[in-house]
């Protein structure tokens, strides 16, 4: 189990590592205009204006009243100052190498912010989370209980399947937090559901206790 959570990670650090080298600034503007449409037609203006002032004071939170916005710029893309104490350096890579260095540092600032608003999105969603689960946990500790007073055997492989599913279900929106594509916020609800869902049949097929 650690080795398979350990390699999901290094799968989702590859693909943030791959957006931020090959997806160009200009799509990453146009994907945030294309889900914020999305949500003002599912939330409304406001709801929608809300959820982006909270991603917004939460990155600034994080990364810009630190410092380390700016520090990781200043590690990669030279100062004024500093170009000109490299004598016989002072151009080098000012009109080719730092511009790209930095739209790649750009597009890599906008998917943290983009995945910050995401997760907030996602946040909304919580308090429906319980009243959805909560159902789907009385029915299959019935289930199971039923099953320990007759001959009913469990299903190792629902229980199994089951229980990838809740995996899957979860690491697909880890990844879905960093995708260059427009995420609709539809998205969730229906996540929560299939979870929902897989642990009903999770605790429907829970080997029996003698």
């Amino acid at each position: 189990m650690t080795r398979n959570l350990l390699f999901s990670l290094m799968l989702w650090l590859l693909e943030v590592i791959l957006v931020a080298s090959f997806v160009s600034d200009r799509w990453t503007r146009e994907l945030q205009r294309a889900e914020d449409q999305m949500m003002i037609g599912y939330f409304g203006a406001v709801k929608e204006s809300q959820i982006s002032h909270t991603a917004q004071r939460w990155f600034d939170r994080l990364f810009v009243t630190t410092g380390i916005r700016e520090s990781v710029f200043r590690y990669f893309i030279p100062t004024e100052r500093e170009r000109q104490m490299s004598k016989g350096f002072e151009d080098v890579g000012r009109n080719d190498l730092f511009p790209f260095i930095e739209s790649r540092l750009n597009v890599l600032w906008d998917t943290i912010f983009q995945m910050i608003k995401r997760l907030t999105t996602a946040c909304i969603w919580l308090p429906y989370l319980a009243t959805a689960l909560l159902p789907f946990v009385v029915d299959g500790l019935v289930r199971r209980k039923i099953s320990q007073t007759n001959f009913d055997y469990p299903s190792p492989m629902a229980h199994r399947y089951s229980l990838y599913l809740i995996l899957g279900a979860l690491y697909l929106l880890l990844v879905s937090l960093t995708l260059p594509f427009p995420i609709p916020p539809q998205a969730v609800p229906v996540g929560v559901f299939v979870v929902a869902y897989a642990v009903n049949v999770l605790l429907a097929n829970t080997q029996k206790r003698v």
